[in-house]
């Protein structure tokens, strides 16, 4: 155990989809949308190589309160903003601190769209210009600038430079197309860890995507199974917060059914996921809340990770058992999950 660590930084991807048919589903395996991930480079500090959302840590320019003032001259008043902040069911990384900084319901959704604006170039954006006959929609929006990828350079080597150019395009980050989906917290034996909220935001149609050359390898769409499939044959690597959110995602075959499915979902909040870790001789486990193993209080400062011969047997799972980086399972039993979130599909069908 080590005396102290470094604390978890406050972090935001976005679960990006876009509907690639219109026909509805005729068999278990027709999706008609894609999922956008980001091959993470392979001189990155945190899980290279890793199939990703995009994303990153939030800084000082996304809480700037100067966000409240360009709303404002789009005739956006604060309380505009009112239901993106659910009155129950918030976790610590969306709790406010200080009343300097922009509130966390909104800090975390532009500092998720701006990472994604660096990382994809893509620009989740509404304008009275190019959107004039809806300024809010639950579909999202997303505006292809002149000279997009000299800005996208810009904004990634000063991230001060995107509400620069919102300004200068007269366009604003659309933050209610961003559906709060979950939120993930590194486990403290791993060097670098992060506190992240997951959103999820669905276009119409799939967006031009740009991959930015230091971080990101390249960019990818495809459909939650292709991703679990993939994994499991040992052709792209995914972190555990990514491998259960695609099996929840597998429920989907429609995008407007995930959609609708979102927005509702969205006003009940999310359940903080803070995997408690034991080593087996089957692997290793990630134990997370709601099964009966899930420790009743975590112990930040502790990175180690126990060992035991075999776990106990318990009524209640919600679990990831990673027998390799590539071989994973989400096992759940008799589980309900709180905010009126959808089961994962138990992927692949096997038991324990």
């Amino acid at each position: 155990m080590r005396p102290s660590l470094k604390p978890w930084r406050d972090s935001a991807s976005i679960i990006l989809v876009a509907k690639t048919a219109f026909a509805p589903a005729k068999k278990q395996s027709d999706f008609n949308y894609k999922l956008l991930s980001i091959k993470r480079s392979s001189r990155s500090g945190f899980m290279p190589g890793t199939y990703v959302f995009p994303g990153g840590a939030i800084c000082k320019a996304d809480v700037s309160r100067d966000w409240l003032k360009l709303y404002e001259d789009f005739g956006f008043k604060y309380d505009s903003f009112d239901k993106l902040n659910p009155k129950d069911n918030r976790p610590k990384l969306f709790k406010d601190t200080n009343d300097v900084d922009l509130p966390k319901f909104l800090s975390l959704r532009i500092g998720a769209i701006r990472e994604t604006f660096e990382e994809c170039g893509i620009l989740i954006c509404r304008s009275y210009k190019i959107n004039y006959k809806e300024r809010i929609a639950r579909w999202g929006s997303f505006i292809d600038l002149p000279e997009i990828k000299k800005w996208q350079l810009k904004v990634h080597d000063d991230p001060e430079k995107f509400i620069e150019m919102c300004r200068k395009f007269e366009i604003y980050p659309d933050v209610w197309s961003l559906k709060e989906w979950a939120n993930w917290v590194t486990p403290p034996s791993l060097p670098i860890r992060f506190d992240v909220a997951f959103f999820l935001t669905a276009f119409q149609q799939t967006p031009a995507a740009y991959a930015e050359e230091m971080e990101v390898s390249h960019l990818e769409w495809g459909t939650p199974a292709d991703y679990l499939t993939r994994n499991r044959n040992e052709e792209i690597l995914l972190p555990p917060p990514q491998f259960y959110e695609m099996c929840r995602l597998k429920n989907f075959l429609d995008i407007d059914n995930l959609l609708k499915f979102s927005g509702e979902r969205a006003v009940h909040g999310v359940e903080r996921y803070f995997p408690s870790r034991v080593d087996t001789k089957d692997g290793l486990y990630s134990i997370l809340p709601g099964d009966d193993l899930y420790p009743e209080s975590i112990d930040e400062t502790n990175d180690q990770v126990p060992f035991v011969d075999k776990l106990p047997a318990s009524h209640v799972q919600n679990r990831i058992l990673h027998r390799s980086p590539y071989n994973n399972a989400v096992f759940t039993l008799n589980f309900k999950p709180k905010c009126n979130h959808i089961l994962p599909s138990n992927y692949p069908v096997n038991k324990l």
